[in-house]
Formats: C-alpha cells, structure tokens, sequence
C-alpha cells in the first residue's frame, strides 16, 4: 500500500504545478457559462428554484466529471510519451493499486477544483443552500473516484493524445450536454429524454444537484443504484486494462 500512496502524492504534485490548467481552467469556463446564462435566464425558475441555480450546480458537477477523467488519462498518456510508463510497469505493486491511486489523485483534484469554484462564485447564485451534506460528501467522493478510474481505462487504452481527445469529444461531452445539466431532461423530446434516463453522468449529476439544493427529475433510489453499479463496472474494466496494458511490451 506504500508504493499505490507514493504514487498518489506524485500525481498530487503534479497537478499542483499546472494550477491554470488544471484547477483555474475549468473555473473559468464555469465562470464564463454563468454570464451567459445568468442574462438569458434571468428571473427564469423550476419550480421554486431559480434557473441560474439550477445551472450552477450542474456546472459544478461537471467540473468534477471533467476533472475525474481528464486528470489520469491525459497524466498516463504523459507517461507514455515520455517512457515513464516503465516505472509503473516493474513497481512492485498490483495493477488496480495503480488504477486507484490515479483515481485518488482525480478525486483530490477534482474536490481542490470544486471547493475553490464554490468559495468564488456562490455568493452570486441566488437560492443556493447546502440541502443534503452528508449526500454530497458522498457523492463527490463515489463520483471523483468513479470518473477518475473511467479516466484511467481511457488512459491506459490510448495510444496518444488525439485519441483521448477524440474520447473527450465525441464521448464524454455529448453524455455531458445529455446529462441535464443545462435542464431537466424531462423537457427533451424523444428518444432523448430516454437516452439521458440511461446516461451515468444523468444520474451524478441528479444525485450533486439534489445534495445542493433538494431538486431531483429522477428518483434518488434509481441515480443511486446507476452510480454505484456504473462504479463498480468501471472499476472491473480498470483493473483490466491496467492487467493487460501493463503486462505490454514497451513500444
């Protein structure tokens, strides 16, 4: 356990030395999209919620999925270009070890990230209050660990930036933009609003929005069950892939 807690403090420090790419960036863009949307949906609500908060905690969870995947899959293919990859093939050290320890480091990043986007901005977001503490705590550790091992999957699968970058665009953002993150994916038409009902990101962001400020348009027992069955899936595929992409020879 040793050598899987060296290697999380290493991915640690790396991303702490990209700070405006990895931690600023994404609050920029998040910051960018309440602009905009804070003079479109002005005085707009759901229910009894303001559409601006609605959209805030959405982009919150996003920022979490964003920093989950993007941290180990782009770390690895780091890694790979640069012939670290060796290390962790001869670390004594058991491969979903190294998926988790990756996957930890996501999560650190990802709660970094989320706490400093909060402590900027939710002064500004009107009807903002914390409805669920315990749920969100919860939610952000299960979620940060779950789309860093995803990260770790595409990671260890790619042979090189471009595709990740494809994984990126035409895979996780869609299912990002079909999450509800932007409105309730009851007002989509079909079979989109279908599609979104079977989406995992949906359902963390479902269980993030609820925890912030009590709203939900899926029921909590149904977002719980895809979340941690969608988790226990990706954490399957994870140690697979580090089994067999490790197990490779050096190209």
């Amino acid at each position: 356990m040793t050598y899987m807690w060296a290697l999380y403090a290493r991915e640690v420090k790396r991303f702490r030395k990209l700070l405006l790419d990895t931690i600023f960036s994404p609050i920029v863009s998040m910051v960018l999209y309440l602009a905009v949307f804070g003079v479109v949906t002005a005085n707009k609500s759901i229910g009894d919620i303001s559409f601006l908060a609605f959209i805030y905690t959405g982009l919150l969870g996003m920022i979490l999925v964003n920093s989950g995947f993007s941290n180990p899959g782009f770390a690895l293919i780091i890694a790979k270009n640069l012939g670290a990859i060796v290390d962790l093939q001869v670390t004594p050290i058991k491969s979903w070890q190294i998926g988790i320890a990756y996957a930890l480091a996501a999560l650190t990043r990802g709660v970094f990230t989320l706490c400093l986007a909060v402590l900027l901005t939710i002064w500004f977001i009107p009807g903002i209050h914390l409805y669920h503490p315990l749920m969100l705590i919860a939610v952000v550790v299960i979620s940060g660990l779950q789309y860093g091992m995803l990260g770790v999957v595409f990671g260890m699968w790619a042979r090189g930036f471009e595709a990740l970058t494809f994984v990126t665009t035409f895979v996780l953002q869609p299912m990002i933009f079909l999450a509800g993150v932007f409105y309730p994916i009851t007002n989509l038409p079909a079979p989109w609003n279908t599609i979104s009902a079977f989406n995992p990101v949906h359902h963390t962001i479902n269980l993030f929005r609820y925890s912030f400020i009590g709203y939900t348009d899926t029921p909590l027992a149904v977002s719980w069950a895809f979340v941690l069955t969608v988790s226990v899936i990706f954490f399957v595929l994870m140690n697979w892939m580090c089994i067999k992409k490790l197990n490779e020879p050096v190209q």
